[in-house]
C-alpha cells in the first residue's frame, strides 16, 4: 500500500485547507499524518480491468459489445481517436469505511474526517497506479514489436462532466467490480465507498496528451474540491 500515491497536500485540500490562507499547526499536521497512516493500514486495495473496443460517433461512444454504449459529449471528446478502452474498477475495500464509522462513533470527528479524506486520495492513487501499470505493459509490448507506444487518457467515470452517474451501475459489472467485492446501489453509490469505476482510453501515438488531473476538463467551476481553486 505504501507505493500508492497519497500526496499530503491533496489530503489537506479535501479537508478544506488553502495554501497561504489556512494556518496549519504542528498538532494539525500530526493529526493529518496519523489519519493517512491509519487509512493506509485499513485499506486492502484491489482492482479489476477489462478491455473493450469502442467507436466514437458524435456525442456518443459505442462499445464493441452488443447493446453497450454511452452518450456523453465530454466522454466522446476525451476518447476522440481512441479505438479501445480499459474498463476499470478499483477499491480500497471495506476497512477504510469501517474505520471512519468507528471513529465517528467514538466521537473522534477530526480524525474520522482525515481518514475519510485520506481514503479518497488513496483510491485516486490506486486508479493512477492502474493507469501506469497499463501504460508500462503497453510500452513493453510496443517496444518488443519495434513500434511507437500508444497514449492513455486519465480515468474518466460516470458523474464526470455530462456523463450520467446512472451509467455507473452497469459499468461496475462490465469492469469486473463484483470479482473484487465492489458493487453499486440502485441510487448509484459505490460499496465500499472508497472505490472508483471508469474508463481509460487508448489513443494512437499522434493523439493528444491528456493531463492526469481531471478538473481542467470539468465544467463545474465552482466545485469546492476543484484543483487550482482559490
Amino acid at each position: 500500500m505504501d507505493e500508492l500515491a497519497a500526496p499530503l497536500p491533496e489530503v489537506l485540500r479535501l479537508l478544506g485547507y488553502r495554501q497561504g490562507r489556512t494556518r496549519l499547526s504542528q498538532r494539525d499536521l500530526a493529526l493529518v499524518e496519523r489519519g493517512l497512516a491509519l487509512a493506509r493500514e485499513a485499506a486492502t486495495p484491489a482492482a479489476s480491468v477489462a478491455y473493450c473496443a469502442v467507436t466514437v460517433e458524435g456525442d456518443g461512444v459505442r462499445a464493441g459489445v452488443p447493446g453497450i454504449g454511452w452518450r456523453s459529449r465530454s466522454l466522446a471528446r476525451l476518447l476522440a481517436g481512441a479505438d479501445g478502452v480499459s474498463l476499470v474498477a478499483a477499491t480500497l475495500g471495506p476497512g477504510v469505511d469501517e474505520l471512519t464509522r468507528d471513529l465517528f462513533a467514538r466521537d473522534e470527528y477530526a480524525l474520522a474526517a482525515v481518514v475519510d479524506a485520506a481514503g479518497s486520495v488513496l483510491v485516486q492513487g490506486l486508479a493512477e497506479w492502474v493507469r501506469e501499470a497499463l501504460l508500462h505493459r503497453a510500452g513493453l509490448a510496443h517496444a518488443g514489436a519495434g513500434q511507437v507506444g500508444v497514449k492513455l487518457t486519465p480515468l474518466y467515470g460516470p458523474g464526470y462532466g455530462d456523463w450520467p452517474v446512472e451509467e455507473q451501475i452497469g459499468l461496475v459489472t462490465l469492469a469486473g467490480g463484483p470479482q473484487i467485492g465492489l458493487s453499486c446501489t440502485p441510487t448509484c453509490y459505490l460499496v465500499p465507498q472508497k472505490s472508483l469505476v471508469g474508463l481509460i482510453g487508448w489513443l494512437p501515438p499522434e493523439g493528444r496528451d491528456w493531463s492526469p488531473v481531471g478538473c481542467t476538463r470539468c465544467t463545474l467551476v465552482d466545485c469546492a474540491y476543484r484543483v487550482g481553486r482559490r
